[in-house]
């Protein structure tokens, strides 16, 4: 249960660790469940990740991907997933009408308003074996606080984030505006 931070100097950095993360994913095991937020604040990322899907070919015939939101997976029909593993219906409930194993990945943005997820349940979201939250820009960096300092026993959708085993929140240095420097300067990610 320890929340894991991954600060970039720009949006772009955070975007190229994300492309990578789900790269790295889908090669690990091709029959990944990815649940995804379609949310604007990761359109760059989702792109990259395409490109490098493509200079560094995977087995995508089992992959499953579900939008988180109402967003379309217009980006992903650039690989070769087969359409009917592209779950578009943005739902709690399209994710469990699937009956399909526990989610391997979760990715999703968190808003300003400190939203994340379905609009309803997000039970199934909480429940992946790993959760990935993405934040950028300073008008995120309030909420990235509060989700810093979220209570382990609340009830909150940024409680129950920090209470996953297995949480790594990726941002900006905009987004961790908010933070101690000290806590900045120590999770601040530099490529080797």
């Amino acid at each position: 249960m320890a929340m894991n931070l991954k600060i970039f100097e720009t949006k772009e950095l955070a975007d190229i660790f994300v492309a990578d993360l789900l790269r790295k994913q889908i090669h690990n095991n091709p029959a990944s469940i990815l649940a995804l937020d379609v949310n604007e604040d990761l359109s760059q990322a989702y792109e990259k990740f395409v490109g490098e899907v493509k200079n560094h070919p995977a087995d995508l015939s089992e992959v499953q991907i579900f939008s988180v939101g109402r967003g379309g997976l217009d980006v992903f029909k650039n690989l070769d997933i087969p359409s009917s593993q592209l779950n578009s219906g943005g739902t709690a409930d399209d994710l469990d009408d699937k009956g399909k194993k526990k989610v391997n990945v979760a990715l999703l943005n968190l808003n300003s308003n400190k939203k994340i997820g379905f609009n309803n349940d997000n039970d199934e979201l909480f429940k992946a074996k790993e959760l990935f939250i993405f934040a950028s820009g300073a008008d995120k960096s309030e909420v990235v606080r509060n989700l810093y300092d979220a209570n382990l026993t609340g009830n909150s959708s940024l409680s129950e984030i920090k209470n996953h085993r297995m949480v790594t929140v990726v941002m900006d240095k905009s987004a961790a505006g908010d933070l101690d420097q000290d806590i900045v300067e120590y999770y601040t990610y530099k490529f080797a």
